[in-house]
């Protein structure tokens, strides 16, 4: 009678839980309809500003879909065996950051068929044409890492998609940070720290966002990290959080001494 009772209860917390995921994928159509109506004035873009909203939560899925591998790659490139069970959630998570920033990423085309244009046609001279090849090769390369670990008769290519993908996603989040470098026209931008910047971003935010769904799936199937390493993820998310602190510290640091610098050479 009691795992009958608990079935039930999971039963229920699952339609509960698809329920609210229900609501807010129709929030996410209701708000994109409404800026398809308005335009992007609504979401703070103007002449000033070259990005929305939208952008933002867009940046950050793309950047937390790469430090979302981190467990993967603990794992599997460096061998570390307490955290392969929790692997495939980390690659998943991946998968689902990534398809989410760009969907998201396609709203700032103005309209979403030229999402066709973007794939079919490619300026190299322009970042965000690499950059759409960066978001594919990632999703096929979390795909075969997925592919690798969670099936028998893969399991011996794990290593060689893990490294894959691990340099990948590096390569990705250079090429995100370098839309932003190459901005030299905006006086916020332009500058050549957001490569490594949004590297060690990626790292905690990924990281962040990967504790917290552990966290909430552990609650739900009683399958909690061991203190051990429940204590060694808490560090390792701190020393993130700490060296993105400091890279951003030094950014408005460098920045406002060349403005100073400037001001000092040509007053008028």
């Amino acid at each position: 009678m009691a795992a009958t009772d608990f079935t039930r209860r999971d039963t229920r917390r699952f339609w509960l839980l698809a329920a609210l995921l229900g609501l807010v994928v129709l929030a996410g159509l209701a708000a994109a309809h409404y800026m398809e109506e308005n335009g992007h004035i609504v979401t703070g873009m103007n002449n000033r500003i070259v990005w929305g909203l939208p952008h933002v939560f867009a940046i950050f899925l793309v950047v937390a879909a790469s430090g979302v591998l981190n467990v993967a790659h603990i794992a599997t490139v460096f061998g570390r065996r307490d955290y392969a069970s929790r692997a495939p959630l980390s690659g998943l998570l991946c998968i689902a950051l990534l398809a989410g920033g760009l969907a998201v990423e396609v709203l700032d085309l103005g309209r979403p068929d030229r999402v066709v244009v973007a794939l079919t046609q490619h300026n190299f001279t322009s970042m965000f044409a690499w950059n759409v090849l960066l978001y594919t090769g990632m999703l096929t390369l979390a795909g075969a890492y997925l592919w690798t670990v969670m099936s028998r008769r893969m399991g011996a290519h794990a290593r060689t998609a893990g490294l894959a993908s691990f340099v990948w996603r590096f390569a990705l989040t250079c090429g995100t940070g370098s839309i932003f470098a190459f901005m030299v026209a905006r006086g916020a931008y332009g500058s050549a720290l957001f490569p490594p910047l949004f590297i060690v971003l990626s790292l905690s935010w990924g990281f962040a966002v990967f504790l917290a769904v552990d966290a909430m799936l552990a609650s739900q199937r009683g399958a909690a990290p061991s203190a051990d390493l429940a204590r060694r993820m808490r560090r390792l998310l701190g020393l993130f959080v700490g060296c993105g602190l400091f890279l951003i510290k030094r950014r408005h640091c460098l920045d406002g001494f060349c403005d100073f610098s400037r001001f000092i050479l040509n007053p008028f």
